[in-house]
Protein backbone atom coordinates (compact mmCIF):
# COMPACT_ATOMS: atom_id res chain seq x y z
CA UNK A 1 0.00 0.00 0.00
CA UNK A 2 1.38 3.15 -0.94
CA UNK A 3 1.79 6.16 1.72
CA UNK A 4 -0.71 7.86 -0.45
CA UNK A 5 -2.81 5.44 -0.03
CA UNK A 6 -2.18 4.94 3.45
CA UNK A 7 -3.02 8.83 4.08
CA UNK A 8 -6.82 8.51 2.51
CA UNK A 9 -7.55 5.35 4.24
CA UNK A 10 -6.80 7.37 7.42
CA UNK A 11 -8.59 10.44 6.84
CA UNK A 12 -11.60 8.26 5.95
CA UNK A 13 -11.48 6.62 9.24
CA UNK A 14 -10.52 9.86 10.77
CA UNK A 15 -13.87 11.05 9.00
CA UNK A 16 -16.58 8.54 9.79
CA UNK A 17 -15.25 8.42 13.72
CA UNK A 18 -15.96 11.90 13.56
CA UNK A 19 -19.17 11.87 11.89
CA UNK A 20 -20.20 9.28 14.17
CA UNK A 21 -19.60 11.12 17.56
CA UNK A 22 -21.50 13.69 16.29
CA UNK A 23 -24.33 11.35 15.54
CA UNK A 24 -23.98 10.06 19.47
CA UNK A 25 -24.02 13.67 20.94
CA UNK A 26 -26.75 15.16 18.05
CA UNK A 27 -30.04 14.80 19.66
CA UNK A 28 -33.40 14.32 18.09
CA UNK A 29 -36.64 15.73 19.42
CA UNK A 30 -38.13 12.73 20.17
CA UNK A 31 -37.08 10.51 23.79
CA UNK A 32 -36.67 7.44 25.12
CA UNK A 33 -38.58 5.81 28.09
CA UNK A 34 -37.16 2.98 29.47
CA UNK A 35 -37.23 0.45 32.27
CA UNK A 36 -34.42 1.44 35.23
CA UNK A 37 -33.67 0.12 38.76
CA UNK A 38 -34.90 -0.15 42.14
CA UNK A 39 -32.49 1.48 44.45
CA UNK A 40 -32.97 1.12 48.42
CA UNK A 41 -33.29 4.68 50.08
CA UNK A 42 -32.35 3.75 53.58
CA UNK A 43 -28.84 5.41 53.27
CA UNK A 44 -30.26 8.50 51.70
CA UNK A 45 -33.26 9.15 53.97
CA UNK A 46 -32.36 9.75 57.59
CA UNK A 47 -33.85 10.08 60.59
CA UNK A 48 -31.86 11.75 63.24
CA UNK A 49 -31.50 8.75 66.15
CA UNK A 50 -34.19 6.84 63.97
CA UNK A 51 -34.80 2.92 64.13
CA UNK A 52 -32.54 0.85 62.14
CA UNK A 53 -34.91 -0.55 59.17
CA UNK A 54 -34.61 -4.39 58.71
CA UNK A 55 -34.89 -4.80 55.35
CA UNK A 56 -35.21 -1.93 52.33
CA UNK A 57 -37.54 0.60 50.79
CA UNK A 58 -36.16 0.90 47.38
CA UNK A 59 -36.89 4.16 44.96
CA UNK A 60 -38.05 2.79 41.34
CA UNK A 61 -36.94 4.98 38.30
CA UNK A 62 -37.01 4.71 35.25
CA UNK A 63 -35.35 6.56 32.73
CA UNK A 64 -36.63 9.10 30.13
CA UNK A 65 -34.01 11.16 28.06
CA UNK A 66 -33.62 12.84 24.36
CA UNK A 67 -32.67 10.42 21.89
CA UNK A 68 -29.62 10.31 19.61
CA UNK A 69 -30.24 8.69 16.38
CA UNK A 70 -28.46 5.04 17.64
CA UNK A 71 -31.15 5.13 21.10
CA UNK A 72 -34.38 5.86 18.22
CA UNK A 73 -32.99 3.78 15.52
CA UNK A 74 -32.45 0.52 18.15
CA UNK A 75 -35.87 1.69 20.00
CA UNK A 76 -38.16 1.91 17.09
CA UNK A 77 -36.90 -1.20 15.75
CA UNK A 78 -36.48 -3.25 18.85
CA UNK A 79 -39.25 -5.57 20.20
CA UNK A 80 -38.97 -4.84 23.65
CA UNK A 81 -42.37 -3.41 24.42
CA UNK A 82 -41.20 -1.64 27.89
CA UNK A 83 -38.36 0.69 26.18
CA UNK A 84 -40.55 3.01 23.74
CA UNK A 85 -40.62 6.78 22.13
CA UNK A 86 -42.10 9.63 23.44
CA UNK A 87 -43.25 12.84 21.70
CA UNK A 88 -41.94 15.89 23.67
CA UNK A 89 -45.53 17.06 24.59
CA UNK A 90 -45.47 14.00 26.50
CA UNK A 91 -42.34 14.60 28.32
CA UNK A 92 -42.46 18.71 28.63
CA UNK A 93 -44.86 21.09 29.24
CA UNK A 94 -45.89 23.81 26.37
CA UNK A 95 -43.40 26.35 25.85
CA UNK A 96 -41.04 24.67 28.24
CA UNK A 97 -37.06 24.92 28.27
CA UNK A 98 -34.83 22.18 29.82
CA UNK A 99 -34.19 24.61 32.30
CA UNK A 100 -37.67 24.86 33.44
CA UNK A 101 -38.37 21.10 32.81
CA UNK A 102 -35.28 20.08 35.16
CA UNK A 103 -36.38 22.72 37.73
CA UNK A 104 -39.79 21.53 38.10
CA UNK A 105 -38.37 17.87 38.38
CA UNK A 106 -36.26 19.02 41.31
CA UNK A 107 -39.17 20.84 42.93
CA UNK A 108 -41.29 17.97 42.66
CA UNK A 109 -39.02 15.85 44.24
CA UNK A 110 -38.43 18.64 47.30
CA UNK A 111 -42.38 18.66 47.36
CA UNK A 112 -42.79 14.65 47.76
CA UNK A 113 -39.49 15.30 50.60
CA UNK A 114 -41.18 17.53 52.69
CA UNK A 115 -45.01 15.86 52.07
CA UNK A 116 -43.42 12.43 53.12
CA UNK A 117 -41.87 14.11 56.08
CA UNK A 118 -45.41 15.49 57.13
CA UNK A 119 -47.53 12.45 56.81
CA UNK A 120 -44.59 10.04 58.34
CA UNK A 121 -44.46 12.07 61.00
CA UNK A 122 -48.00 13.38 61.52
CA UNK A 123 -48.63 9.37 61.65
CA UNK A 124 -46.27 8.90 64.30
CA UNK A 125 -47.49 11.19 66.38
CA UNK A 126 -44.78 13.47 66.04
CA UNK A 127 -46.72 17.02 65.44
CA UNK A 128 -45.18 17.84 62.35
CA UNK A 129 -45.41 21.71 60.85
CA UNK A 130 -46.46 22.63 57.92
CA UNK A 131 -44.84 26.28 56.63
CA UNK A 132 -46.69 27.59 53.47
CA UNK A 133 -44.24 29.84 51.72
CA UNK A 134 -45.85 30.81 48.34
CA UNK A 135 -46.40 29.99 45.03
CA UNK A 136 -43.77 28.92 43.33
CA UNK A 137 -43.25 29.66 39.64
CA UNK A 138 -42.24 26.56 37.38
CA UNK A 139 -42.72 27.77 33.87
CA UNK A 140 -42.74 31.26 32.42
CA UNK A 141 -44.37 31.44 28.75
CA UNK A 142 -42.07 33.02 26.65
CA UNK A 143 -44.68 35.08 24.55
CA UNK A 144 -46.04 36.31 27.25
CA UNK A 145 -45.09 39.65 29.10
CA UNK A 146 -44.43 38.39 32.31
CA UNK A 147 -41.13 36.37 30.22
CA UNK A 148 -39.40 40.07 30.77
CA UNK A 149 -39.62 40.23 34.75
CA UNK A 150 -40.04 36.81 35.86
CA UNK A 151 -38.31 33.63 35.74
CA UNK A 152 -38.57 29.48 36.86
CA UNK A 153 -37.65 29.66 40.71
CA UNK A 154 -39.83 32.71 41.72
CA UNK A 155 -41.69 32.46 44.87
CA UNK A 156 -45.07 34.72 44.54
CA UNK A 157 -45.72 36.27 48.01
CA UNK A 158 -47.69 39.08 47.69
CA UNK A 159 -49.99 40.42 44.77
CA UNK A 160 -51.74 43.85 44.98
CA UNK A 161 -51.48 44.09 48.84
CA UNK A 162 -52.31 40.67 49.47
CA UNK A 163 -50.46 37.84 51.16
CA UNK A 164 -50.19 35.01 48.85
CA UNK A 165 -49.29 31.59 50.47
CA UNK A 166 -50.55 29.39 48.10
CA UNK A 167 -51.46 28.83 44.44
CA UNK A 168 -55.12 28.83 45.64
CA UNK A 169 -54.29 32.85 47.20
CA UNK A 170 -52.92 33.84 43.65
CA UNK A 171 -56.30 32.55 41.58
CA UNK A 172 -58.12 34.74 44.03
CA UNK A 173 -56.19 37.75 43.10
CA UNK A 174 -56.70 36.72 39.16
CA UNK A 175 -60.10 36.34 39.14
CA UNK A 176 -61.52 39.16 38.73
CA UNK A 177 -58.62 40.37 36.21
CA UNK A 178 -59.34 41.09 32.61
CA UNK A 179 -56.37 42.01 29.60
CA UNK A 180 -54.80 44.49 29.65
CA UNK A 181 -55.30 44.86 33.89
CA UNK A 182 -52.01 45.01 35.73
CA UNK A 183 -51.18 43.10 38.65
CA UNK A 184 -48.19 44.20 41.29
CA UNK A 185 -46.60 41.14 42.82
CA UNK A 186 -43.81 40.51 45.44
CA UNK A 187 -41.34 37.82 44.23
CA UNK A 188 -39.03 36.19 46.33
CA UNK A 189 -35.82 35.63 44.41
CA UNK A 190 -32.44 33.88 45.10
CA UNK A 191 -33.20 34.75 49.05
CA UNK A 192 -34.20 38.73 48.15
CA UNK A 193 -37.84 40.17 47.65
CA UNK A 194 -38.17 41.95 43.90
CA UNK A 195 -41.46 43.83 42.98
CA UNK A 196 -42.40 42.75 39.47
CA UNK A 197 -45.33 44.42 37.71
CA UNK A 198 -47.20 42.56 35.09
CA UNK A 199 -50.52 42.46 32.64
CA UNK A 200 -53.11 40.13 32.11
CA UNK A 201 -53.15 39.08 28.53
CA UNK A 202 -54.75 36.36 26.33
CA UNK A 203 -52.86 33.06 26.21
CA UNK A 204 -51.54 31.91 22.85
CA UNK A 205 -53.90 29.30 20.91
CA UNK A 206 -51.27 26.72 20.94
CA UNK A 207 -51.27 27.46 24.98
CA UNK A 208 -54.42 27.96 25.31
CA UNK A 209 -55.49 24.58 23.68
CA UNK A 210 -58.60 26.10 21.92
CA UNK A 211 -60.08 27.53 24.47
CA UNK A 212 -60.05 31.58 25.42
CA UNK A 213 -57.70 32.19 28.58
CA UNK A 214 -56.04 34.66 29.84
CA UNK A 215 -53.63 35.34 32.62
CA UNK A 216 -50.02 36.44 33.41
CA UNK A 217 -48.96 33.68 31.92
CA UNK A 218 -47.01 31.41 34.19
CA UNK A 219 -46.95 28.17 35.67
CA UNK A 220 -47.25 27.66 39.27
CA UNK A 221 -47.69 25.00 42.63
CA UNK A 222 -47.59 25.63 46.27
CA UNK A 223 -44.36 26.29 47.91
CA UNK A 224 -44.32 24.59 51.21
CA UNK A 225 -41.75 23.22 53.93
CA UNK A 226 -41.97 21.45 56.96
CA UNK A 227 -40.63 21.09 60.52
CA UNK A 228 -40.00 18.46 62.47
CA UNK A 229 -38.84 16.54 65.39
CA UNK A 230 -36.57 14.76 65.43
CA UNK A 231 -34.41 16.24 62.54
CA UNK A 232 -34.89 14.22 59.21
CA UNK A 233 -31.86 14.43 56.10
CA UNK A 234 -32.38 13.63 52.60
CA UNK A 235 -28.93 12.80 50.21
CA UNK A 236 -31.42 11.96 46.89
CA UNK A 237 -29.10 13.04 43.88
CA UNK A 238 -29.88 12.71 39.99
CA UNK A 239 -33.45 11.65 40.32
CA UNK A 240 -36.04 14.24 40.12
CA UNK A 241 -39.83 13.99 40.34
CA UNK A 242 -42.44 13.04 42.89
CA UNK A 243 -42.89 8.98 42.54
CA UNK A 244 -40.60 8.00 45.62
CA UNK A 245 -43.00 9.93 47.37
CA UNK A 246 -45.04 6.91 49.23
CA UNK A 247 -41.52 4.69 49.57
CA UNK A 248 -40.32 7.64 51.46
CA UNK A 249 -42.92 8.14 53.80
CA UNK A 250 -42.85 4.70 54.45
CA UNK A 251 -39.00 4.67 55.22
CA UNK A 252 -39.17 7.47 57.21
CA UNK A 253 -42.41 6.51 59.61
CA UNK A 254 -40.36 3.04 60.10
CA UNK A 255 -37.64 5.29 61.45
CA UNK A 256 -39.39 6.70 63.67
CA UNK A 257 -41.39 3.98 65.38
CA UNK A 258 -40.18 0.69 67.12
CA UNK A 259 -43.13 -1.34 64.79
CA UNK A 260 -40.31 -2.87 62.10
CA UNK A 261 -42.47 -2.32 59.04
CA UNK A 262 -39.92 -3.88 56.45
CA UNK A 263 -39.36 -7.31 58.25
CA UNK A 264 -36.48 -8.09 56.09
CA UNK A 265 -38.19 -7.64 52.59
CA UNK A 266 -36.87 -5.52 49.49
CA UNK A 267 -40.23 -3.45 49.07
CA UNK A 268 -40.68 -1.20 45.97
CA UNK A 269 -43.11 0.75 44.46
CA UNK A 270 -44.33 4.01 42.89
CA UNK A 271 -47.10 7.11 43.65
CA UNK A 272 -47.20 10.74 44.66
CA UNK A 273 -48.29 11.06 49.01
CA UNK A 274 -50.38 13.76 49.22
CA UNK A 275 -50.79 15.92 52.31
CA UNK A 276 -54.34 13.97 53.01
CA UNK A 277 -52.38 10.74 52.96
CA UNK A 278 -53.49 9.59 49.75
CA UNK A 279 -50.99 8.10 47.12
CA UNK A 280 -51.61 8.88 43.40
CA UNK A 281 -50.70 7.63 40.15
CA UNK A 282 -47.23 8.42 38.35
CA UNK A 283 -47.03 6.94 35.04
CA UNK A 284 -44.27 4.46 33.91
CA UNK A 285 -45.50 1.95 35.86
CA UNK A 286 -45.34 -1.14 33.62
CA UNK A 287 -41.84 0.24 33.17
CA UNK A 288 -40.68 0.65 36.92
CA UNK A 289 -42.50 -3.27 37.70
CA UNK A 290 -39.75 -4.46 35.16
CA UNK A 291 -37.08 -2.09 36.73
CA UNK A 292 -37.68 -3.75 40.30
CA UNK A 293 -38.50 -7.14 39.69
CA UNK A 294 -34.99 -7.17 37.82
CA UNK A 295 -33.58 -5.65 41.21
CA UNK A 296 -34.80 -8.04 43.14
CA UNK A 297 -37.66 -6.70 44.87
CA UNK A 298 -39.87 -9.06 47.02
CA UNK A 299 -42.87 -6.25 47.12
CA UNK A 300 -44.12 -3.52 44.92
CA UNK A 301 -47.29 -0.81 46.17
CA UNK A 302 -48.84 0.65 42.82
CA UNK A 303 -51.23 3.46 43.16
CA UNK A 304 -54.99 2.15 42.36
CA UNK A 305 -55.97 5.59 40.58
CA UNK A 306 -55.61 5.86 36.63
CA UNK A 307 -55.75 2.13 36.82
CA UNK A 308 -51.96 1.77 37.23
CA UNK A 309 -52.43 -1.44 39.25
CA UNK A 310 -54.33 -3.48 36.58
CA UNK A 311 -51.47 -2.36 35.05
CA UNK A 312 -48.67 -3.28 36.83
CA UNK A 313 -50.23 -6.68 37.55
CA UNK A 314 -50.33 -7.17 33.67
CA UNK A 315 -46.26 -6.59 33.37
CA UNK A 316 -45.48 -8.62 36.05
CA UNK A 317 -47.68 -11.43 34.55
CA UNK A 318 -46.14 -11.11 31.03
CA UNK A 319 -42.50 -11.26 32.51
CA UNK A 320 -43.41 -13.59 34.95
CA UNK A 321 -41.88 -12.27 38.09
CA UNK A 322 -42.68 -13.90 41.83
CA UNK A 323 -42.75 -9.88 43.28
CA UNK A 324 -45.83 -9.41 44.62
CA UNK A 325 -47.67 -6.47 43.55
CA UNK A 326 -49.96 -4.69 46.41
CA UNK A 327 -52.70 -2.12 45.38
CA UNK A 328 -52.65 1.08 47.39
CA UNK A 329 -55.41 3.85 47.82
CA UNK A 330 -53.58 5.70 51.02
CA UNK A 331 -50.76 5.41 53.35
CA UNK A 332 -52.84 3.65 55.62
CA UNK A 333 -53.35 0.92 52.52
CA UNK A 334 -49.51 0.48 53.15
CA UNK A 335 -49.24 0.22 56.30
CA UNK A 336 -51.57 -2.22 57.05
CA UNK A 337 -50.54 -4.95 54.63
CA UNK A 338 -47.01 -4.16 56.48
CA UNK A 339 -49.00 -4.77 59.68
CA UNK A 340 -49.73 -8.23 58.56
CA UNK A 341 -47.01 -9.26 56.46
CA UNK A 342 -44.77 -12.17 58.46
CA UNK A 343 -41.39 -12.05 59.23
CA UNK A 344 -38.73 -13.05 56.25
Amino acid sequence: MSRRTKNITYYSVLIILIIAIGLYFYRLPVYVEKPGAAESINPVVKVQDGHKINGDFMLVYVYVGQANIYQYLWTKYDRNKYTTLMKPQEVKLPDETNEEYNLRQENYMETAQDTAAYVAYKHAGKDPKLIKDGALIINVFSDMPAAKVLKPGDVIIEANGNKISTIMDMQKVLEDKKPGDTVLLKVKRDGKIKNAKVKVTKYPKELSQGIKKYGIGVMQTDKFHVKVKPDIKFDIKNIGGPSAGLMMTLAIYDQLTKEDLAKGYKIAGTGTINLDDTVGPIGGIQEKIVGASKSGADIFFAPVADDEYKQAKEAAKDIGTRMKVVPVKTFDDALNYLHQLKKK
